[in-house]
Parts: C-alpha cells; structure tokens; sequence
C-alpha cells in the first residue's frame, strides 16, 4: 500500500486526493514517488542571493515611474513661469529678453 507525505492538514504533497489516501507527516514511511519528488525538489531548491533580471528590471521601471510623478509635481507652474524660471538660470546676462519689452541690456 502506498503511502504518501502530508503536506498540510487537507492536501498531500503530489496533488491527490480522497478520503482513502494513507498519508504521513513523516518522509521516512512516505512510499509515493511523486511525493518523494516534490519533498526532494523543495529541499533541494538553491537560496538565491542576486536578484533576478526580473527583479531589477521591475525595480528600475518603479524608480523610473516614481522620478516622472517627481518631475510632473515639480512642474505645476505655467508655461510663462517656466519660461522665465529657465531664462533665470541660463548663466550670464546675455540673452535676449522675450515680450514685447523693450531690450535692457544685450
């Protein structure tokens, strides 16, 4: 008679199911090779310490969303404001002035 491993209290560990099933918390009496195979392989799997390329190509996507929601928020200002807001920073007292003002300096 084939006994197979208890995984939790209503499932076992190769997927069957049924009120007849002999089943085993213990790996030692487990005598269902599909149940041996799966204990085996979740035993087995490696712990990884690098993230996956998934992982950082998801990570780089959130900063990237998160920077422009930054960005948009920053930029809540008119497109006159901003203009002037860009002309201020340009280095030296040299441009051209925009408008119909008359031109202070050069």
């Amino acid at each position: 008679m084939v006994i197979h491993y208890l995984a939790s209290q209503d499932t076992v560990a190769c997927g069957r199911t049924g009120s007849s099933l002999n089943r085993s918390p213990e790996i030692a009496q487990v005598s269902c090779k599909l149940c041996l195979r799966s204990v085996e392989k979740s035993a087995s799997e490696p712990v990884r310490k690098t993230p996956s390329l998934a992982e950082l190509r998801a990570a780089a996507k959130a900063e990237k969303t998160a920077a422009t929601k930054a960005a948009k928020a920053v930029a809540t200002l008119s497109p006159r404001a901003e203009w002037q807001q860009r002309l201020a920073q340009l280095p030296g007292r040299n441009r051209l002035p925009r408008g119909s003002r008359r031109q202070v300096f050069i």
